[in-house]
């Protein structure tokens, strides 16, 4: 069987967590035995990061809007006919691929539309709602995030997967303070790190040995950085590569999330995997995601300082041990062949 991925996010050198949840599915998919290519749609400077066995293309860089489509269609459409097109992400320029793919080559390919991350309000943008339209079958990460989809067609619920953790990877037992993490996108209004910057000035005085992680970058790295170099024993470590990041986890104790929003959130799961405390936002995703995880969530806002300083000041001291999780079932091989047994469900051929 041979598949077309086509990607709006995927690693380079810029940033090696780009979109690392879609890779490590394609990864589990070329396991199994799948020819893939993919198209990558992210307009970056950078080239994307190779992955072995696969063969993987640079979109144009055009335009944004309507003019940019047809040149994003053609380097689609230029790759020849596959048995299945797997479209990750939805907008007006997939929306206009599909319909240009139906017209290249009618209704013999079965067209599949995934969605990791949407955190639009309201009704569902034009290009979105024609993607999943035109779709044969759309997967979602969550249950939270299938909601916003089901009353379009059914929605299938795929979890991101990640491999279980190397002995190294384990929390690390230490004696002093308290070793808190947060990991997100620089992009505050999404992850609410500045009010968790305050929060931590109020904690730190009242917990001088307690220190706070940030590992992350983005758009609102003018506003955070400084936040971040003014608050006390905090350390940003920038972007990490994912295996530097879960070698990361092993040195703390807790994890805290501030997002006002979450569809999924890879980051908690491998977290308790590796036998830290989560401390989360009521954000959605989670909760429809680890059901029955020791996760504690606080129903402050994220802009809630006091509530979350209390929080804070509630983990359990380092030297304590933790509840290991284990979550199969998001495993690269279980999450591989549920996608698989997808694109047979809707007459994938090869």
């Amino acid at each position: 069987m041979t598949v077309t991925h086509v990607v709006r996010m995927w690693p380079d050198q810029g940033d090696p967590q780009l979109g690392t949840f879609v890779r490590a599915q394609i990864s589990a998919l070329r396991d199994l035995g799948l020819n893939q290519k993919v198209v990558v749609w992210s307009g970056s400077d950078h080239s994307p990061l190779p992955l072995d066995g696969i063969e993987i293309f640079v979109g144009p860089r055009v335009p944004m809007g309507p003019r940019g489509w047809p040149a994003k269609a053609r380097s689609v459409l230029q790759l020849g006919q596959p048995n299945l097109l797997h479209l990750h992400g939805s907008g007006g320029d997939t929306a206009y691929l599909l319909l240009r793919c139906v017209m290249q080559w009618g209704q013999r390919i079965p067209r599949i539309v995934t969605e990791h991350q949407y955190f639009g309000d309201g009704a569902l943008p034009t290009g979105v709602l024609w993607t999943h339209r035109l779709a044969n079958a759309r997967t979602a990460v969550s249950p939270f995030l299938a909601e916003r989809f089901e009353p379009i067609a059914p929605v299938d619920v795929v979890p991101n997967c990640w491999a279980a953790p190397l002995p190294h990877q384990l929390r690390q037992a230490h004696s002093g303070g308290r070793r808190i993490l947060h990991v997100g996108d620089w992009v505050d209004a999404t992850k609410g790190i500045s009010p968790l910057l305050k929060a931590w000035h109020l904690h730190a005085e009242r917990n001088p040995l307690d220190r706070l992680t940030l590992v992350g970058d983005g758009v609102d790295r003018p506003l955070l950085e400084p936040l971040a170099r003014e608050s006390p024993n905090c350390t940003w470590l920038g972007r990490l590569a994912p295996e530097d990041l879960e070698t990361e986890m092993g040195r703390h104790d807790a994890l805290v999330v501030n997002s006002p929003r979450e569809t999924f959130s890879i980051v908690i799961g491998q977290a308790l995997e590796r036998g830290l405390q989560v401390l989360s936002t009521r954000c959605g995703g989670p909760e429809s995601t680890y059901i029955g995880s020791s996760i504690t969530y606080r129903d402050g806002r994220p802009d809630a300082i006091e509530d979350l300083v209390m929080h804070l000041g509630n983990l359990r001291p380092a030297h304590e041990t933790y509840p290991v999780a284990e979550f199969p079932n998001f495993r690269p091989e279980a999450v591989g062949a549920q996608i698989l047994a997808m694109y047979r469900r809707v007459g994938a051929k090869g």
